[in-house]
């Protein structure tokens, strides 16, 4: 049975057609703010690269998120190597 699937590589669904991204939705996607893509925006930039600038960026509420749960992993693992030291 072959597999039956609805999606595209740049866009969403809406009543049953694919719609391309608007170049803010992606920044939005990134954890950028309104205020930062049209800055970007005002210098003049071409939809392309504000794609581009959005895709090559870090999404930087993940990044934040891994950050906390890495810091939180080593103090409480590095509290019980401190404390087996000092026994």
């Amino acid at each position: 049975m072959f597999a039956l699937t609805v999606c595209d590589r740049h866009g969403i669904i809406r009543y049953g057609k694919v719609r391309r991204l608007m170049p803010i939705e992606c920044w939005r996607l990134q954890g950028f703010t309104d205020e930062q893509f049209y800055k970007a925006e005002a210098t003049g930039l071409k939809d392309g690269h504000l794609y581009k600038m959005a895709g090559n960026a870090v999404t930087v509420p993940v990044i934040a998120a891994l950050g906390e749960i890495i810091k939180e992993n080593y103090e409480k693992y590095h509290e019980k190597d401190l404390q087996i030291k000092v026994k």
